[in-house]
């Protein structure tokens, strides 16, 4: 009889990386926009009774300094590391949250506002309004819904995950990948789903999007009306001719949908009353109301061509472990464990637990400021051309993978620093991933693709508006500028930009 072997059980070694308490704290600090730290640090002064402001305008602990600012070096590739020391103390005044007099009175209005500047420049005058942010009015609403906690986070990763025109362009296995892997959320795909569904039910109508096509049809079934003959007719529209109403043939629309020339007008009349910009139309309905957002960085430039960064501090006060407690405490470890009686025992357990959190809570900030000065650095490295000049047509192609390269740091990290923060420049106000931006390959070399819009963008602003130039014409003019592209390339970007076609342009 043969003997038979089986092996019932296998033995599989896995590698699993678990961060250390000291670790996620940094990295939930990190990801905190400076107004969100504040709050933070406030929450902690209250629990902590070790943790106290420092009023002495100095911070000697561990022999670092606070110099506030870092100057580029004129070789332009090497940066003052003193900045990365130490935590901001109020030994100088704080970096302003608004503009200077100067900058308001350049910009008092939104038609003051130089053609040249992205939508994302922020108004002097909203920075100081009371109203709330157009983010702050979606997180609002999630104070209305019967949902748990857990649901409530997975919401408000989505609205912080939204462009400026309220749209979700980032795909939501992005979106998933990025919660499980960054942040440690446990999800589903239709979980994901479901609480999008939820969002787009906000106010206003069309906001949480993932196309324009569905923007316009939220809105439409949003509508008091939506049941009427007409709506059901330009929910139609929308829904089955969306690529022949993005070209303007209404010809085809007509004769498919076998409408009258009334309606044609009617559809028309009814279209142009939706808003593809759902989150920039609330904005300017509350007065540009993205004043609640106080830049992270400032870069400012002087006259000989240097670039100063400062990392705002905000309202963050400087912090240090009490001198009482760590005197109460150094002498309880001087005497004989056994001399202390239960409730001393208890108490110097108490205090040291108090005093390592306070240690640790500074440190993290020490690591979240660090991080974020080397982080802006890399950037303003990639991008040193448009920090020196402002022309949006002159950024680089950078991802993530980039700058945590020329950083050294995690490309999670990067991420986190890149997610919320926002940078105050001569030329405007910028969220951070406005710069990450991708390459279009151009005669063997890599061109951002924002520079190619901004181009196009510019060039579509100059046109002579009684004879719009055609995507033909746009290529030609592009070629004159050095952007050698195709027309389906131009057709591409002037579509993702919102920009209709020649004829619609007069």
């Amino acid at each position: 009889m043969a003997n038979k072997f089986s092996q019932v059980d296998r033995q599989v070694q896995t590698q699993q990386q678990t961060l250390t308490p000291q670790q996620l704290l940094v990295t939930q600090l990190v990801e905190m926009p400076v107004e969100a730290l504040y709050e933070r640090v406030d929450q902690e002064l209250k629990e902590n009774i070790a943790l106290e402001r420092d009023n002495s305008n100095e911070w000697n602990e561990s022999g670092d300094e606070w110099n506030q600012d870092g100057e580029w070096n004129q070789d332009g590739n090497e940066w003052n590391q003193d900045v990365l020391n130490g935590f901001p103390v109020d030994s100088s005044p704080s970096p302003s949250n608004s503009l200077t007099p100067d900058q308001v009175a350049d910009y008092s209005s939104p038609d003051d506002i130089p053609d040249n500047l992205p939508a994302t420049r922020l108004i002097p005058e909203a920075i100081v309004s009371d109203t709330l942010s157009f983010y702050d009015q979606l997180e609002e609403q999630i104070g209305f819904l019967h949902i748990d906690d857990h649901e409530k986070e997975l919401i408000r990763y989505l609205i912080g995950s939204l462009d400026d025109d309220g749209l979700l362009r980032t795909p939501l296995q992005q979106i998933l990948d990025e919660l499980e892997v960054y942040h440690n959320v446990d999800t589903s795909m239709a979980e994901l789903e479901q609480m999008l569904h939820i969002l787009q039910t906000f106010d206003p109508a069309g906001v949480g999007a993932r196309t324009l096509q569905e923007c316009l049809l939220l809105q439409v079934q949003r509508a008091t009306d939506h049941a009427s003959p007409i709506k059901q007719k330009l929910y139609r529209l929308i829904e089955r001719n969306f690529d022949a109403l993005m070209l303007n043939r209404w010809d085809r629309i007509q004769r498919s949908m076998q409408l009258t020339d009334a309606e044609v007008k009617r559809l028309q009349h009814e279209l142009r009353r939706l808003n593809p910009r759902p989150g920039s139309s609330m904005g300017e309905a509350i007065g540009r109301n993205l004043q609640q957002i106080t830049p992270d960085f400032i870069v400012e430039n002087d006259p000989y061509g240097n670039l100063t960064l400062t990392l705002n501090k905000g309202h963050v006060p400087p912090l240090r472990v009490s001198d009482d407690d760590l005197s109460l405490l150094h002498a309880y470890e001087q005497r004989d464990p056994k001399s202390l009686s239960r409730a001393e025992r208890e108490g110097a357990s108490y205090l040291r637990e108090r005093v390592d959190r306070a240690q640790s809570f500074i440190e993290a900030l020490r690591q979240r400021q660090r991080t974020l000065n080397i982080t802006m650095q890399a950037i303003i490295h990639i991008q040193r051309p448009f920090f020196d000049s402002g022309d949006e047509t002159l950024l680089r192609p950078m991802t993530l993978e980039a700058v945590a390269k020329e950083t050294g740091l995690h490309l999670s990290t990067v991420s986190r620093v890149s997610n919320s923060k926002w940078v105050q420049t001569a030329f405007g106000i910028y969220p951070l991933r406005w710069f990450f931006t991708s390459a279009a390959r151009q005669g063997g070399e890599d061109v951002s693709v924002r520079s190619i819009k901004a181009a196009i963008r510019e060039v579509i602003e100059a046109e002579d508006k009684r004879h719009p130039l055609t995507d033909e014409a746009l290529t030609e003019a592009l070629q004159k500028r050095h952007f050698n592209v195709a027309r389906r390339t131009v057709t591409k970007y002037r579509v993702q930009m919102g920009i209709p076609v020649a004829r619609m342009r007069k």
